[in-house]
């Protein structure tokens, strides 16, 4: 009962700062996101696996977004989406979230479902209206094979295309209960193999653009 209380403790006061945050995310977009950024930070601490991944893939869609030419506004919109699209996850049981086997199909739908519940979460902020696509739609594939509707190709929003990439990389870049750390050059194969079935080729190459440059700038530092 005492993590029940935490937990509810913890959600409405994500909701009641997420409430300021979007009524003044037109007017003062920096200071919003400021604020945005710590209610990321709030959600990694209440969901596994705790070890900065939504702070991750925000950094990683930007500099995707910053290369697409994305306008302040068009990034603004993405932010928000990466900083909330594991929104959804929160309340889901841990022992499900942190499993080391394979996931029955009761699980597996359960975990799915965040999307949607994240969704349902946010839908009531009109602001956030333009970013609830990305929370939405970034685990539907680019061949249509995805949730939670299917969607492929353009069908799905921009700002979950490139969502799905940043978030893929940075899970399979980082240790899970169920397996170990691929390394970069493995993230980047599986990325590869999967442009065109599971992501949007463009963004892929766009990311294996950035992730490579990154690395040739850190070994010439």
């Amino acid at each position: 009962m005492k993590n029940d209380k935490q937990f509810k403790i913890n959600l409405d006061e994500i909701i009641r700062t997420l409430s300021s945050v979007a009524m003044t995310l037109r007017e003062n977009p920096k200071k919003a996101l400021k604020s945005l950024r710590k209610i990321g930070k709030n959600i990694d601490r209440q969901i596994p696996y705790r070890d900065g991944h939504i702070l991750r893939v925000t950094e990683y869609s930007l500099a995707i977004a910053e290369e697409l030419g994305f306008s302040e506004e068009e990034k603004v919109v993405l932010e928000v989406a990466a900083l909330l699209h594991d929104f959804g996850k929160i309340g889901i049981d841990e022992s499900i979230l942190l499993k080391p086997r394979k996931l029955s199909e009761a699980e597996k739908e359960e975990v799915d479902m965040h999307v949607m519940r994240g969704y349902y979460m946010l839908a009531g902020f009109n602001e956030l209206i333009e970013a609830l696509g990305g929370i939405k739609h970034h685990h539907e594939h680019f061949n249509g094979s995805g949730y939670p509707e299917g969607l492929k190709k353009g069908e799905i929003p921009i700002i979950a295309r490139i969502i799905a990439v940043a978030d893929a990389y940075d899970a399979m870049t980082s240790k899970r209960p169920y397996r170990r750390a691929m390394s970069k050059e493995e993230a980047i194969r599986e990325l590869k193999a999967n442009a065109g079935t599971q992501f949007d080729p463009a963004i892929v190459k766009i990311f294996i653009k950035i992730i490579t440059k990154k690395e040739k700038k850190l070994i010439s530092n």
